[in-house]
């Protein structure tokens, strides 16, 4: 073990190296959202979703009033993308009804795409602000060939990824291709990639303009927005929270990992995105209800039944115990240690203390044990007879009718054996004596 090693002290239960801490706030950084959905700088009070391409779509503007619920549908353009509110009240007149699943045609900020309509939440609707809501984005339900165009456009993708690979080896450009998009009117293409920090792309974008003959826009994406393009596998065996229904991204804590008593081991608590859990984000709200009634760790607490101070060491919320560690004190003579207390043993009044009741006498008491008396025995006794009588008692075997045992000519107590040429009556005396060499004697009678 290296002795050199400098530790920064996170908490009294656990030393941390520093390459170890880099390497927790490394997984502690957080995208602000979907960087492939949404252009903060285009969003303003009454501008439109986008300079190029977004149609006639605008934000709300101020003079606007707020929309009702029943004028407004909740749509997005990605699997378990962003969530957009679009203003559309036509779709209260008969034959434009929209229902949860409907596939229609909208313009986004990135330009005209399809879109499924959600389920609306008034939960949802109450936390928008004025600006979220958009207008004249709407343009019609998806119909066949819209679909036909799309896989068409698909299959483009594919060709223009194939492209701007070789554009990039000719360049020396070192970028991955994430994914490539074909918007709805096949008037732009979009790249995304990611790279270890800032590209030059300039004469990248002219080369891919000329072979593909309309307008393009490269989109650099960080490793969570990357995650959620490319789906997979979590450590628990299903599909990726952020793939499957998580519209935004929730800010991960190391401090919520140390709340929810998880080993503070990167490698432990980072998903394949190489960030912490997203389950961290979502679970942090129950640990933190459960934990209202606990002390923090490194708080000081007085056990009133030995008089002892110690520190809040660990805290077990879904256990309902916490540990508490005392220091060693040699006046007193009193050795350091760690015990774990209930939470009913907690009790605060201007400060935390443990105060365990009384224990009870325990059941097993040898003093509480009543001796068997003659009377038991006895019945115990008729039980254990009781028991033996119900058994079925084997047949007893008359000896006449017993099988003579096998011809055995090494047993020289067998009668029924062969007798032995070696056995000379007595078992003391009985010698093993070489065989006889038949083999000479009949030569020796064939020759008389």
């Amino acid at each position: 073990m290296d002795n050199n090693r400098k530790f920064t002290k996170l908490d009294r239960n656990l030393d941390v190296s520093e390459e170890e801490l880099k390497t927790l706030q490394e997984l502690e950084r957080n995208d602000d959202g979907f960087k492939d959905e949404e252009n903060t700088k285009y969003k303003k009070a009454g501008s439109p979703i986008a300079p190029l391409g977004g149609g006639d779509a605008l934000y709300f503007d101020y003079t606007d009033e707020y929309p009702a619920f029943e004028d407004v549908i909740a749509i997005q353009f990605q699997p378990a993308g962003k969530v957009y509110w679009y203003f559309y009240p036509e779709q209260k007149n008969p034959g434009n009804e929209l229902k949860q699943g409907d596939i229609i045609v909208a313009y986004s900020e990135r330009g005209m795409e399809l879109a499924k309509v959600l389920n609306k939440s008034m939960d949802d609707y109450k936390h928008q602000n004025k600006i979220n809501f958009i207008k004249n984005g709407f343009v019609r339900k998806a119909e066949a060939a819209d679909f036909e165009r799309e896989k068409q456009l698909e299959i483009k993708a594919q060709s223009a990824k194939e492209v701007i690979l070789r554009v990039n080896k000719e360049l020396g450009i070192k970028m991955k291709i994430i994914k490539v998009k074909y918007t709805l009117d096949d008037s732009k293409a979009i790249f995304y990639f990611s790279a270890n920090g800032r590209v030059d792309f300039r004469e990248l974008i002219k080369r891919l303009a000329y072979e593909l003959k309309r307008r393009i826009e490269m989109r650099q994406i960080g490793v969570r927005d990357t995650t959620k393009i490319m789906g997979g596998l979590g450590p628990c065996g299903r599909a990726l929270c952020c793939r499957k229904h998580m519209h935004n991204f929730i800010p991960v804590s190391i401090k919520m990992a140390k709340d929810q008593n998880f080993s503070l081991n990167p490698n432990k608590i980072s998903g394949i995105c190489g960030r912490l859990f997203c389950c961290l984000g979502y679970e942090n709200a129950t640990y933190e209800e459960l934990r209202k009634d606990y002390p923090q760790e490194e708080t000081a607490i007085l056990d009133r039944s030995s008089n002892r101070r110690g520190y809040v060491k660990k805290v077990n919320a879904i256990g309902e115990n916490i540990t508490v560690f005392f220091p060693e004190n040699p006046e007193k003579k009193e050795k350091a240690e760690e015990k774990t207390f209930p939470k009913s043993a907690l009790e605060f009044n201007n400060g935390w203390f443990i105060n365990l009741p009384q224990s009870e006498p325990a059941d097993h008491d040898l003093d509480n044990i009543t001796p068997i008396v003659a009377k038991e025995k006895e019945l115990l006794r008729e039980s254990s007879n009781t028991e033996n009588q119900e058994r079925p008692e084997r047949p007893q075997q008359n000896p006449n009718n017993r099988k003579p045992a096998p011809k055995d000519s090494s047993n020289p107590n067998n009668p029924n054996a062969k007798r032995n040429p070696n056995w000379h009556g007595n078992i003391k005396n009985f010698k093993k004596f070489p065989p006889r060499k038949e083999g000479k004697e009949n030569q020796g009678g064939n020759q008389g």
